[in-house]
């Protein structure tokens, strides 16, 4: 299930034009205080290891969703043919302002995220009714369609005069029904790929949503000819669930499904990566050199983590542990600061809104119990602030990553990389990382308290033998698949489905 074997066949550098399409492009537009049109980078792991995709391809065209009152000016002065930025294509997909807060704020992320990181109190919720059957059909539905129709126009303007078959490669849990809407308006002969960035949950898991979405979303996979995945263990829940949901035939070990229209579709497992390069060049350079005076001058041990405010990062939980640890050992009081570089997320989300108090209370709480007049337990900083990010990666000696589920979790490796002090890594055991990383971090059950407390302190008194044995055969593990393996991977499994199937 895992990616093809360079030597069974498979070309990468076939000539293809590849369309990547994902909710989130590369670049966001915007108007400077002269009145000139300007772009920022997109932030993120997806959109960095997208742009590896497109380097190796020159001429890939990034189709993505218009997030800025510029990005509709672009999308409506291009909405066929790219906007050349930075070396990239780009078409920008306008969607109607309702159907896309119905797809991103009440079906997307509310519902598909919880379900798939196994965020329900399931004696309470979720509460799926009409509400929900509207926000799929009015919104999600029509936002996904939205996207093909952009698809086409731009395969039928970029057709004449280019060489290579078309490839189209499909980005996460927002555009789960484009494989088949895609297949409306294209036929059989597109390659589409659709690579989840998300866990994929067992079977009964999935079975939460209802069935014109449990059903919808597996069909339209289906409909794809690759569908991909960061983990084996995420690669096998989907085999699982397509056969027990719809029926269909499946060989696990194989990690093929005959969808009913007997399309033969690949499943497989792609561990998506960093660039060790970029982080070095980052880990030189002057915002963080200058950050790095603020995280050296925080007193003792520096304890980390860096996450979006989301309740699969099981936060809260984190803090508590770090409580724990100081209750059981009070000879730890003063020797090691906690530092938690919490972005704020989806705040239009009630559930985040809430999780956001929920954390700074319990920094309270921690805070109120432990400080002394010259010592703060735990310093939570919210802002977005990357070079600071990275100075802390640089300088921690404990990095706790205790997710309740993570499709990968890419800190565990940019931090790894940049960490100059043979810093210990705590990996949960439901993070996609672990996969990789856990022979050499220390492995937490993410929701046993007692246990990251006890893992907290074994970290941060761990001899600096062992600590320097764990840090050099992580950073061997990272560097051995970078982001440009995870591309080229990809890439050789497709030139080789199209030379299996014709």
């Amino acid at each position: 299930m895992t990616a093809q074997d360079p030597s069974a066949g498979g070309d990468a550098g076939t000539e293809t034009r590849v369309f990547i399409v994902s909710n989130r492009g590369p670049v966001t537009f915007s108007r400077g205080e002269s009145g000139e049109r300007e772009y920022s980078r997109g932030a993120g792991g997806l959109v960095t290891a997208l742009n590896a995709v497109a380097r190796r391809k020159s001429e890939a065209v990034w189709i993505a969703s218009a997030q800025s009152e510029e990005d509709v000016r672009v999308a409506r002065e291009s909405p066929d043919e790219p906007y050349e930025v930075e070396g990239l294509k780009v078409v920008l997909v306008e969607h109607d302002g309702e159907a896309y807060d119905l797809m991103y704020n009440r079906l997307a992320n509310p519902l598909l995220w919880f379900v798939q990181h196994a965020l329900y109190d399931q004696p309470y919720a979720p509460a799926l009714g009409d509400d929900t059957k509207r926000a799929w059909e009015e919104g999600y539905v029509l936002v996904d369609e939205n996207f093909a129709e952009a698809v086409a126009r731009t395969l039928q303007a970029q057709e004449e005069g280019v060489a290579g078959e078309p490839v189209i490669l499909v980005h996460d849990y927002q555009l789960y029904m484009t494989p088949l809407a895609l297949r409306e308006r294209l036929g059989d002969e597109a390659f589409i790929s659709l690579f989840v960035h998300i866990p994929w949950p067992e079977p009964e898991g999935w079975r939460v949503l209802p069935s014109y979405a449990r059903e919808g979303v597996l069909k339209s996979l289906l409909e794809a000819n690759v569908v991909a995945f960061h983990t084996e263990s995420y690669a096998r829940n989907f085999v699982r669930t397509a056969r027990e949901v719809l029926g269909v035939e499946a060989d696990e070990e194989k990690g093929v499904v005959r969808s009913e229209s007997g399309r033969e579709v690949w499943v497989r497992a792609y561990p998506i990566s960093i660039d060790p390069n970029e982080f070095e060049e980052l880990a030189r350079s002057d915002k963080v050199l200058q950050e790095e005076e603020t995280v050296r001058d925080l007193p003792g041990k520096l304890l980390l983590r860096v996450d979006r405010m989301d309740l699969s990062k099981n936060i809260v939980r984190g803090f508590h542990a770090y409580d724990r640890m100081l209750e059981r050992h009070p000879e730890m009081l003063e020797q090691v600061t906690f530092l938690a570089r919490c972005q704020p997320s989806r705040e239009d989300i009630p559930e985040y809104a809430r999780y956001a108090e929920a954390i700074q209370e319990a920094v309270e709480e921690v805070n109120e119990k432990h400080a002394t007049d010259s010592w703060e337990p735990i310093v939570l900083s919210m802002e977005d602030n990357f070079p600071l990010s990275v100075a802390s990666y640089k300088n921690y000696d404990v990095l706790l990553v205790n997710a309740v589920r993570d499709g990968m979790n890419l800190i565990a490796k940019e931090a790894v990389v940049a960490n100059e002090k043979n810093g210990v890594l705590i990996l949960s055991e439901n993070a996609g990382a672990h996969e990789e990383l856990g022979e050499h971090a220390l492995t937490v059950n993410p929701f046993d308290v007692d246990e990251q407390a006890d893992a907290l302190r074994e970290a941060l008194t761990m001899p600096d033998d062992e600590r320097a044995r764990r840090a050099e055969a992580l950073e061997q593990t990272i560097r051995s698949n970078t982001i440009e393996e995870w591309a080229e991977a990809q890439l050789k499994d497709i030139a080789a489905y199209r030379e299996r199937h014709g």
